[in-house]
């Protein structure tokens, strides 16, 4: 008996296991109304959302990149693509197919009439931002192409819709939307968008930055993006329109994207022209996109099942798809928006009195550190080091401002990292505040982040990481080193010790919930304990004596963690001293078990966090709240349970594609809350700590899992739980893997 038992699970265990990504590809068998109806795709850097027209039968997709800032720090779309069909099989079909192929990383659309069959295929070159179409039928067929363009002429946005950049200018400074530029090419379409203006300089004088003090080049001015479309067999129709010369059963379309500071337009489409002519075709392009996405979908997984398996297989698909939406846009030249990352279609989808165009978002497009870090803690577990290294060397590229912000608002040394931030480092002028009235050189107008002190901490942790994962010692010699000793220089030198030698960290705030009377606030102390720890355990290779003496007087420096007695228990406390008056709905006394892990289910304080938790004020499943991990590192399986559960059910319902999350407290599709889904889901699943990674510490004991996921040390480990049998291997590293004894 016992012998078929084991062969039973290893046979369950090897089902699960063979569990393919493919098994969860979205498929469509009607075309859809409108943008709401759309699939997104990308490269990492280029990303689409395509759909099929239900009135005309025509293929439409906005292009979109991850570097298009306008003017006024707008991500703006490069525009909407239409290719129609002669015949309009897609209008009059008889049988229509939309499937969105995760594994192979491209959109495959195929319709039949009574005449004929034809099949489309789209995708974005892994290695290149170009996007390819193709085209086949079994009757000849005419396309034609065109492309779509709204910003048509020079115009002040209304006030509703300058929200799309969070920049706005008072009345001497209008919110200005500028026209793109048609090129009349001869043979291709070429559409392009020029700033000619920029707000960068506007924010450094009222700010009273120095540039040259900052190190920085205005990011803005001259940066040109756009697209050339081109294809075989088609011939120029109009300035912004292609046809095919004559009926054919086989066309391919090809688009370049490009952006880039150029010294003139002229410059720019050249660039993007070689871009064109030297890219790859169609074949080549989706051979590599093919074997791009496989080594992803390899790299790591995690599949569910439970009782029924209808949840099972809807937590997994959100997981899956939610990783395709962070990888779609996570390689390119800037981190990944949490407002919508560059998947935003018209507002009114999502807000019917917003009637605007596609370029519209809520809350802008500055980075807002607390919303954006949430995209990049699940990259850990799945071992997506790249993405991480765009967000840091973003983060790294504007340390020069972040420098210059600490000497010119705080006569201090070292870097400040605001909460909300410019793309160049700066507090928006939006919360600097432009009218200065009773406001003082250098102090901030916006009351939620003019304390804010934890960003940069944060920001150092996820390095931390980062190198706890992969040992990479350039990495914490070229990044995570300069960073901390800038973050923790202002620390060092800004707050005052008292007369025992211990920090006081005042004027602070407890993130944005607790802003008066506010004394050593949780998540700074809690950050600082956390990141001074780690960085004393840095083999010596990486770091000097000098660093490791500061760190060393600044943890005798630091204060206690603020804890509270309550009901014969102790608590976290949002900070050791504060007014109890809260203006946001946050849990800063949670900090202390995520993002910084002082409380979990490996330290002995682990029922300090258990009752801090139970005792939250804010109770929340959605957006950016963080309760699912928290709950999941404290090994509370029914919470992270509730959590996930309902994590999965927040998907928009006026979009068709399943992972269009949110609003939120954001825009949609919201990643704050994508995010926050991978990692509870992970977190659930396995947790590292230390050199040592606990497998399933809170994961229900009714469900199942299969899984490959990332430690610290180098460290992979794939794993099966199967009706309460767990087996697992640790492939590769130096971490210690343990299995949770759940009670």
């Amino acid at each position: 008996m016992k012998y078929f038992l084991v062969c039973f699970l290893a046979i369950v265990s090897l089902r699960l296991s063979a569990q393919n990504v493919s098994d969860y590809d979205i498929v469509w068998d009607t075309p859809s109304e409108n943008a709401a109806g759309s699939m997104p795709i990308g490269n990492g850097e280029v990303g689409l959302n395509c759909w099929v027209d239900r009135e005309s039968g025509d293929l439409l997709f906005y292009v979109s990149r991850t570097d298009s800032w306008s003017e006024t720090m707008s991500l703006l779309k490069l525009g909407r693509v239409r290719v129609s069909f002669e015949p309009a099989i897609f209008r009059d079909h008889a049988s229509f197919v939309q499937r969105l192929s995760l594994h192979d990383g491209y959109i495959r659309i195929e319709g039949r009439n009574k005449q004929a069959k034809l099949s489309l295929k789209l995708f974005v070159d892994k290695d290149l931002p170009v996007v390819h179409l193709t085209g086949e039928s079994d009757l000849p067929v005419k396309a034609t192409a065109s492309v779509e363009i709204w910003r048509d002429k020079q115009r002040v946005l209304s006030d509703k819709e300058i929200e799309r950049a969070l920049s706005g200018h008072p009345d001497s400074l209008k919110f200005m939307e500028y026209p793109d530029v048609v090129y009349d090419d001869k043979k291709n379409i070429t559409v392009y968008h020029r700033n000619e203006t920029s707000v960068y300089p506007i924010h450094l004088q009222l700010q009273k930055l120095q540039p040259e003090n900052a190190g920085q080049y205005d990011p803005l001015i001259n940066r040109t993006f756009g697209m050339v479309i081109g294809g075989q067999g088609f011939e120029k129709q109009t300035p912004v329109s292609l046809a095919m010369e004559k009926p054919r059963k086989k066309f391919t379309l090809k688009i370049a994207t490009h952006t880039a500071q150029t010294p003139t337009a002229s410059h720019w489409i050249q660039e993007a022209d070689q871009i064109m002519q030297t890219s790859p075709g169609a074949a080549v392009a989706a051979g590599r996109t093919k074997n791009w996405w496989n080594d992803f979908w390899s790299k790591s997984y995690l599949f569910v099942s439970t009782p029924g398996d209808t949840t099972g297989k809807k937590i997994t698909q959100s997981y899956i798809l939610q990783r395709w939406m962070t990888a779609s846009a996570g390689r390119g030249n800037y981190p990944v928006k949490f407002n919508g990352s560059i998947f935003t279609v018209e507002p009114q989808y999502t807000d019917p009195n917003r009637r605007f165009s596609a370029d519209f978002r809520l809350w802008g497009g500055g980075y807002w550190w607390q919303n954006t870090r949430l995209i990049y803690y699940p990259l850990l577990q799945t071992g997506n080091f790249d993405m991480l290294r765009a967000l840091f060397d973003h983060y790294f590229s504007n340390l020069p401002l972040m420098k210059s912000t600490a000497k010119a608002f705080y006569n201090a040394p070292g870097a400040v990292c605001p909460e909300t931030t410019t793309i160049f480092g700066t507090f928006q002028n939006t919360d600097y505040r432009w009218d200065r009235s009773g406001l003082k050189d250098g102090e901030v107008g916006n009351d939620y982040i003019k304390y804010c002190w934890n960003s940069g901490l944060e920001l150092l942790a996820l390095m931390i990481d980062h190198y706890r994962y992969t040992g990479d010692h350039s990495f914490a010699q070229q990044r995570l080193l300069p960073m901390a000793r800038e973050i923790l220089s202002f620390f060092n030198a800004f707050f005052p010790k008292n007369e025992n030698g211990i920090m006081e960290i005042t004027p602070t705030h407890s993130l944005e919930t607790y802003w008066y009377s506010v004394k050593n606030d949780l998540p700074s102390v809690a950050g600082l304990h956390y990141v001074v720890d780690e960085l004393l355990k840095l083999p010596a290779a990486v770091n000097t004596d000098e660093d490791r003496q500061v760190w060393s007087e600044l943890k005798k420096a630091l204060p206690a963690i603020p804890v509270v007695q309550k009901e014969g228990r102790t608590l976290f406390s949002p900070a050791q001293e504060f007014e109890d008056r809260r203006t946001n709905a946050e849990n800063p006394e949670l900090y202390a078990i995520f993002p910084f892990p002082l409380s979990n289910i490996a330290t002995a304080n682990k029922q300090t966090g258990i009752d801090s938790y139970n005792n939250r004020i804010q109770k929340a499943t959605h957006g950016w709240t963080q309760d699912g991990q928290q709950a999941a590192r404290l090994g509370l399986v029914e919470e992270a349970k509730k959590n996930i559960l309902a994590k999965i059910e927040n998907t928009n319902r006026n979009f068709r594609f399943p992972a269009i999350w949110g609003p939120n407290y954001d825009w949609t599709p919201d990643q704050c809350h994508g995010g926050n889904l991978l990692l509870a889901l992970q977190e659930m699943v396995m947790q590292s700590y230390g050199t040592t990674s606990y497998l399933l510490p809170a994961f229900p004991k009714d469900w199942n899992v299969s899984f490959l996921l990332y430690a610290p040390g180098n460290t992979k480990v794939k794993g099966h739980y199967r009706y309460g049998a767990l087996t697992y291997k640790k492939l590769t590293g130096s971490g210690e893997v343990v299995e949770m004894k759940q009670k």
